[in-house]
């Protein structure tokens, strides 16, 4: 005998995260009709030329009272410590910019043909997920982008003057050495003093700053996705203990308490502000008792640079839609997935010069 649901209950702790539809087909489902149909709340709540940006803030709010209860902590007497978030724009040396101009110039260039399927067509060209993860890992390092390069090439299917490409450019980041973020890495350690967990998504990024910190005379526990359960206990123990830092990748941003540090380093940023939420909460929850600090390092006149303008779009977005938020990014100075608008915006620029043009018209001034 079928039953039918009477209450509906949904829990969720992103009821918006990339744009204001999922925020309008969530409310549907609880409510049908209250914020009407698609186009027209499109049309009265979302700001036509950014849609990122809620419009009419004040009724969605009183529409949105109506299905939705948010519990904030100050609501249940949780009181965490304070965060404080700065960002720090870098001026690449001439090779990284150079390396970094020629490979992003290749990315792009083949977002316009790649399929958002995954596999490589029968055509060779590359998909979407092939090419953004090459263009993060370029962010992150050139060990990281020398790695992915070779990867990438080594496609059965790849046409043969992509491959050639690949190639070139992967030997060209595997012979260079200068990484003017992680100079800046090893300063802020020094300047900061104490105990810090540093994020990267790449293991070969890890591999480089793990040297670069140990000659600089830190003690380095190093944790990630392949280690051992024990082993990753032992990370997090040395770490408790003698270690001044913890190089993490993805690995240690979920089910780790680290409350004993009070600062997070993201060496290069996901291109999504709720994962980096699950990297700072390891520090900043209950149980901390210092105020954690959160230093984002991203190289000026990249694509990184506009992707964290894109971020604090989101956070914003959110902030005015379901309420206050801790800070994250920090005062910068200046239905698709996330990465599709950057895919998006990569394909409308038309040569990496554009980006450093971005940077100067909105006012940032690369530290």
């Amino acid at each position: 005998m079928k039953s039918r649901s009477i209450f509906i209950l949904l829990l969720t702790a992103t009821p918006v995260q990339n744009n204001l539809e999922e925020l309008f087909n969530l409310v549907t489902l609880l409510e049908p009709g209250l914020l009407s149909t698609s186009r027209r709340f499109q049309k009265h709540f979302v700001d036509r030329k950014d849609k990122l940006t809620p419009k009419n803030v004040d009724e969605l709010h009183a529409l949105l009272a109506e299905v939705m209860v948010r519990n904030r902590r100050s609501t249940v007497g949780l009181q965490f410590t304070r965060r404080w978030a700065k960002t720090e724009y870098l001026s690449p040396s001439a090779p990284e910019r150079e390396l970094y101009r020629d490979v992003t110039e290749f990315v792009r260039s083949r977002l316009k043909t790649a399929k958002t399927t995954e596999g490589t067509p029968s055509g060779g060209s590359l998909n979407r997920m092939a090419l953004l993860t090459l263009q993060m890992a370029l962010g992150s390092s050139s060990k990281a982008a020398a790695g992915t390069l070779r990867k990438v090439s080594e496609h059965p299917k790849l046409a043969a003057g992509d491959r050639k490409k690949l190639v070139n450019l992967a030997d060209r980041a595997e012979t260079q050495d200068a990484s003017t973020k992680a100079d800046r890495l090893v300063r802020l350690v020094d300047e900061f003093g104490d105990k810090m967990v540093i994020f990267t998504q790449f293991r070969a990024t890890q591999e480089l700053l793990m040297t670069r910190l140990r000659e600089a005379g830190r003690d380095v526990a190093v944790f990630h996705g392949g280690l051992s359960r024990l082993e990753k206990e032992a990370a997090v123990n040395r770490f408790r203990g003698p270690a001044q830092l913890l190089l993490c990748t993805e690995a240690g941003s979920e089910g780790r308490n680290l409350q004993f540090a009070h600062a997070v380093c993201n060496f290069d940023l996901p291109w999504n502000p709720m994962k980096i939420e699950q990297r700072i909460g390891r520090l900043s929850r209950i149980g901390q008792a210092r105020d954690v600090h959160v230093f984002n390092l991203v190289a000026a006149g990249t694509v990184e640079a506009t992707v964290l303008h894109l971020l604090e779009a989101k956070l914003n977005m959110f902030e005015l839609v379901v309420g206050e938020i801790d800070m994250i990014l920090g005062n910068l100075d200046d239905d698709r997935e996330f990465q599709d608008v950057v895919a998006d915006l990569m394909g409308r620029i038309h040569r990496c010069g554009r980006l450093r043009q971005t940077d100067r018209q909105s006012g940032r001034t690369p530290s």
